[in-house]
C-alpha cells in the first residue's frame, strides 16, 4: 500500500502560508522540505516548523535540530515498544 503524498503547495495553503513565506524559504536554506509533495508525516513536521518559527522564535537551524530530535524520539519509542512485546512473547513462552 503506497503513502498518499501531498503537495507542499497545500500543505501551506491549509497553513495559512503561501509557497514564498519567509519561513518556508529559510527551511529550504536549510535542506528541509526539498521537494514539491510531501508524505503526511512531513506535512505535520512542515507544521510544526511554522509553529516554532512563527508563533516561537526558533531559527531554520533550531527547526532542523527540533526535527531530527523528534524524529529520533519516535524511533526509540518504536523500538522501546517492539522490545516490550518481544519480552512479554518471551515470557508467555517460558511459562
Amino acid at each position: 500500500m503506497s503513502v498518499k503524498r501531498i503537495q507542499t503547495d497545500e500543505v501551506l495553503v491549509y497553513l495559512g502560508t503561501e509557497r514564498g513565506a519567509t519561513f518556508f524559504q529559510r527551511l529550504r536554506g536549510e535542506g528541509l522540505f526539498e521537494g514539491d509533495e510531501l508524505e503526511p508525516s512531513e506535512a505535520d513536521e512542515l507544521r510544526l516548523a511554522r509553529v516554532l518559527m512563527e508563533e516561537l522564535g526558533v531559527n531554520a537551524a533550531g527547526v532542523d535540530v527540533a526535527l531530527h530530535l523528534r524524529r529520533r524520539l519516535f524511533a526509540l519509542e518504536a523500538r522501546a515498544r517492539a522490545l516490550g512485546a518481544a519480552l512479554e512473547a518471551e515470557r508467555r513462552h517460558d511459562s
